[in-house]
């Protein structure tokens, strides 16, 4: 699905991209849903998305001691190493994750950073509730890229979550009196070897003099909490996620663009 959906006072772009692609193209296919709120063809939307296995990293990575040692020895592991514009930490990616990418358009401090990771997370925790599943915002001691706004399922992270704030420029799209454009990520832990992925991911710091943090049994994948896995039963959460999201955005339109 590829869709911008109009009715009067809305613009609300929907993708789903159901086959793994490479990071950089994932990356880019975000950077076009931000730039659609950016220029007004949008008001709002998401993205649905896979990756190809690789560890994404930090603009700052690079400055490390021996980065292109570690990214040499992660590539003949089968671990591309990617660099991102944003900061952060590093965070792998493999064909078994869920890649999430909201934009909105909303007025400066409209929203605080915690009713702005809101949105994204609430989407994720709605879902997970269909499925009997519980989850919450938390910090994990010991996992990936850890930050307040994790999604977690019994003390481990589910989801890692980040978000970027960009300003609006032209003035025709000012008009409503909305001047950023915020965009919001999640990585779904939906299926896959996890522990080979935090060996890998501890290999590239200890490679960088980093010290190596990331702790197995801080973490859980859905295929573990529904006893499922496989290419079938990530694309049936995929599908599953997007009519939550199809509803959830089409909801918070109704909302705040009237």
């Amino acid at each position: 699905m590829n869709s911008l959906v109009t009715a009067d006072y809305r613009r609300i772009a929907k993708i789903k991209v159901s086959t793994p692609m490479h990071i950089s193209s994932g990356l880019d296919l975000e950077h076009s849903l931000l730039d659609q709120v950016l220029k007004g063809d949008a008001q709002c939307g998401y993205a649905l998305w896979r990756s190809k296995q690789a560890l994404v990293v930090p603009k700052s990575a690079t400055h490390r001691e021996n980065f292109e040692q570690a990214c040499d020895f992660c590539e003949t592991q089968g671990w591309p190493v990617v660099v991102r514009s944003t900061g952060g930490e590093l965070t792998p990616q493999n064909e078994g994750f869920i890649n999430l990418s909201i934009v909105l358009k909303c007025k400066k401090n409209q929203l605080s950073i915690k009713d702005s990771y809101q949105v994204i997370c609430q989407a994720i925790i709605q879902w997970l509730g269909q499925y009997g599943i519980k989850g919450s915002c938390s910090s994990i001691d010991g996992a990936f890229c850890d930050g307040e706004f994790n999604v977690v399922i019994d003390g481990k992270k589910l989801v890692g979550t980040a978000q970027r704030w960009k300003k609006i420029t032209d003035p025709a799209v000012r008009d409503d009196g909305s001047d950023m454009a915020l965009l919001m990520h999640a990585v779904i832990l939906c299926d896959g070897d996890l522990p080979s992925m935090w060996n890998i991911s501890n290999a590239f710091y200890k490679t960088c003099n980093l010290k190596p943090f990331i702790v197995d049994n801080k973490h859980i994948a859905l295929s573990q909490v529904l006893n499922d896995h496989g290419e079938s039963f990530v694309l049936k959460m995929l599908d599953s996620l997007d009519v939550t999201l199809s509803k959830y955005i089409d909801d918070f339109s109704d909302e705040h663009f009237k």
